[in-house]
């Protein structure tokens, strides 16, 4: 007897119906590989095994895979988050948010060594997508030696702009064992706003000692943490 291609939802009744009508058979017959070919004196466990493999793989010739798009979403809005880290060393100016600070020691760094600006920074950066600090303003190039921070913060902020967003809001919280910051936290606060065109109500600082615990505790280093969510304008 002729084997013939028929695939059925009931393995017995594709045996039966192509033995008993060969038109039948050949009108609902798919173009299975041999492999999945069924024979009318097959099991009707192995017709099941078969009709499953076969549904299988007309289920995958049958997948579209997505094309990705080269345009980036239009996202409502962006999280980033910043951190930076500087050695304190003896005789250097300590500048935080922009202000001095009087201390004994200060961030040795390429450019001023503003550890929060740096922070803040980078968390816009990243909000963004786009490369951190280091990479656009890289301290191999000698025209960032010594230069203020804000210069960084500024840049971020224009692009932060010309990609249609703006500030939602920010939280910063820096880690040193001294000197302590509450005399001074108002004035950090309001100089950040005043570089990112904010209101102070969207713009939090804190600060934390580290329990005297490592670098951090030993005054020996100063580190800054920072979140920021930005909205589509």
């Amino acid at each position: 007897m002729a084997s013939s291609t028929a695939f059925f939802s009931s393995p017995v009744a594709a045996s039966k119906s192509a033995r008993s009508s060969p038109a039948l058979a050949t009108r609902f017959a798919s173009p299975l590989p041999f492999s999945l070919r069924i024979h009318p004196r097959a099991s009707p466990s192995n017709l099941r095994r078969l009709t499953v493999a076969a549904a299988l793989q007309v289920g995958q010739q049958e997948t579209v895979k997505p094309v990705p798009s080269s345009t980036p979403p239009s996202l409502p809005f962006r999280v980033g988050h910043g951190f930076d880290l500087h050695r304190l060393e003896p005789n250097l100016p300590l500048i935080i948010g922009g202000i001095d600070i009087p201390h004994d020691r200060g961030c040795e760094a390429h450019s001023d060594g503003d550890v929060l600006l740096h922070c803040v920074t980078d968390a816009i950066l990243g909000a963004l997508g786009l490369p951190d600090i280091g990479q656009i303003f890289p301290d191999s190039d000698p025209k960032w030696k010594g230069a203020a921070s804000w210069v960084f913060m500024k840049e971020a902020v224009k692009l932060m702009h010309e990609a249609g967003y703006e500030l939602g809001n920010l939280d910063a919280t820096l880690i040193l064992q001294r000197p302590k910051l509450s005399p001074h936290k108002e004035a950090i606060r309001e100089n950040l706003c005043k570089l990112l065109g904010a209101h102070p109500s969207v713009v939090n600082l804190k600060a934390k000692t580290h329990e005297k615990v490592d670098s951090l505790g030993e005054n020996r280093s100063i580190a800054a943490h920072t979140v920021v969510l930005l909205i589509q304008k």
